[in-house]
């Protein structure tokens, strides 16, 4: 009933030979940039040599394929997947101390000592989860180099977790796939933010000066959305299928909730999250009160999530994030 969620969905990039890739930055010296200027293979060929050539990144990459064996270990044993997250100290330490928190609950006097036991209170799965879903968020702390990237980060945290509950309310089974989606999901406008500022100010202005969203505008001045890119990229890394497709955003909102397929559903939990995250809490009250209950709005028939409900998730995100930030190293502005 709705688009397709393929991956590369308008996107034929697999050919793509960097070794052809000029030194220097397509991007650099052009001060008004639009589809006529920038060809968006050449743009993608130069992020991914970015990429390539960022030790940070190339670390980053490179512990994605640990949060991928993580993720892909379905029919693992427990003890199996616990050696996997035990490998990784620095980890290891900060789930614990998670699991212990008041982010799942208190569940004894004495806590939470392992993994292993871990898993058999909160089960595998969640584990799982919240082990990839933490190590991604250290990625793109560490990495994250301005103070946009930083609130980017923090916004998918809180986007995460916004999701996950709501994930819960529904009852989803195995929906490893809207958590780790609803983290990456805007993963193209951080890469152009932090590989290529110029460009992603320019689109910025664009979207100020013609009432358009990021992903219309990024598609007009660089010729791929901020979501094709972000998504062609993290295919890459051969993350699951499920948390790719849950990634692209939703074009239709008149279609209720019995309509939706599953992938649908996660897609839909995953854009809606971040448009609650999106809004821009520096406005006045009566202009975030109206932004809430637009977005809620455009959601009613999918999700059937009220403004109130709405208000709710944003308070017990932020809440999580407050009590955590020693945990997660998390610098929150004020609000």
């Amino acid at each position: 009933m709705t688009d397709s969620a393929t991956p590369h969905a308008g996107i034929e990039l697999d050919l793509i030979d960097l070794s052809r890739v000029n030194k220097h930055s397509v991007f650099s010296g052009h001060s008004n940039l639009g589809r006529d200027i920038i060809n968006y293979k050449t743009f993608v060929k130069e992020i991914l040599k970015k990429i390539l050539d960022e030790d940070s990144f190339l670390s980053f990459s490179s512990q994605i394929r640990d949060v991928n064996e993580i993720l892909q270990m379905k029919y693992s044993s427990a003890n199996d997947i616990a050696n996997v997250i035990l490998k990784d100290v620095a980890l290891t330490s900060k789930l614990l101390k998670l699991v212990n928190s008041s982010f799942y609950g208190q569940f004894s006097h004495k806590g939470i000592a392992t993994i292993s036991e871990a898993m058999i209170i909160l089960g595998t799965e969640e584990i799982k989860l919240a082990a990839a879903s933490l190590k991604i968020y250290e990625l793109m702390q560490d990495i994250a180099n301005i103070k946009i990237l930083k609130n980017k980060t923090l916004k998918a945290l809180q986007r995460s977790i916004i999701a996950r509950q709501i994930a819960i309310d529904e009852g989803i089974k195995d929906a490893e796939a809207i958590q780790i989606s609803a983290m990456l999901y805007d993963f193209g406008e951080y890469l152009v933010a932090l590989f290529s500022p110029e460009v992603f100010i320019n689109i910025e202005i664009y979207v100020d000066e013609n009432s358009l969203t990021r992903e219309q505008a990024s598609k007009h001045i660089i010729g791929i959305s901020y979501s094709e890119l972000g998504r062609y990229v993290i295919s890459k890394w051969n993350l699951p299928s499920s948390i790719i497709s849950a990634m692209k955003p939703v074009i239709e909102f008149n279609v209720v909730k019995t309509g939706l397929t599953m992938d649908d559903l996660q897609r839909y939990i995953c854009a809606f999250s971040n448009e609650l995250c999106g809004i821009e809490f520096s406005m006045t009250g009566e202009s975030i009160g109206q932004k809430i209950v637009a977005v809620s709005e455009n959601y009613k028939n999918s999700l059937e999530i009220g403004a109130s409900k709405s208000v709710e998730l944003l308070k017990m995100s932020w809440n999580k994030i407050l009590k955590h930030t020693l945990i997660l190293k998390v610098d929150v502005p004020k609000k």
